[in-house]
């Protein structure tokens, strides 16, 4: 039994970097294009391009890392379809346990992702570049991107999962299946 919940826990960070890591570079394009197409000043206040998605990547990566170790998403997952009568391994198992992975890794990491981007965005905007109240502007931008982050977690979810279980050892059908009946 704890050799299950070191494997659940392994699959959860590993599924907790790829996808963090996936978000990470995303965020660091959506808000490039919106705040460009937003004020032509805005783009000057951000890092150059290489450096923002350093950065970018290594904060999503760490918050994802935080929010698998914290919350137990594989097992709130496994719960959920569970609940739904998903036998694992199977396609209806994978799309229902990959929900709340989705959700939660995409509404904290692009919540704090996004944060920090704006606030050094704004640390370093120039006079001219007028741009909203640093909550408005956060909460504006994350509201924005949130849909796109929740959607693009959850495909990658459902495409990796299968495999990250897999490779730690937890893919295949439960032991108990393979006894005979008496």
């Amino acid at each position: 039994m704890e050799d299950m919940k070191k494997k659940e826990m392994k699959v959860n960070i590993i599924m907790a970097v790829i996808i963090s890591a996936i978000m990470g570079l995303l965020f660091v394009f959506v808000a490039r294009g919106m705040a460009g197409r937003q004020n032509p000043h805005a783009l000057e206040s951000m890092p150059p391009l290489p450096v923002m998605l350093i950065t970018s990547l290594l904060e999503s990566i760490v918050v994802g890392l935080i929010v698998a170790i914290i919350i137990p998403i594989g097992k709130l997952g496994r719960g959920l379809a569970t609940k739904l009568n998903a036998k694992p391994g199977s396609l209806k198992f994978t799309l229902l346990n990959s929900i709340p992975f989705a959700l939660i890794n995409a509404i904290i990491v692009s919540a704090v992702c996004s944060f920090i981007s704006i606030a050094q965005s704004h640390a370093h905007a120039a006079p001219q570049a007028n741009m909203p109240p640093l909550m408005v502007h956060w909460l504006g931008q994350w509201l924005a991107t949130l849909p796109i982050s929740i959607i693009v977690s959850y495909i990658f979810a459902v495409i990796i999962s299968p495999f990250v279980v897999k490779a730690v050892g937890l893919g295949g059908p439960p032991a108990d299946m393979n006894r005979p009946r008496d």
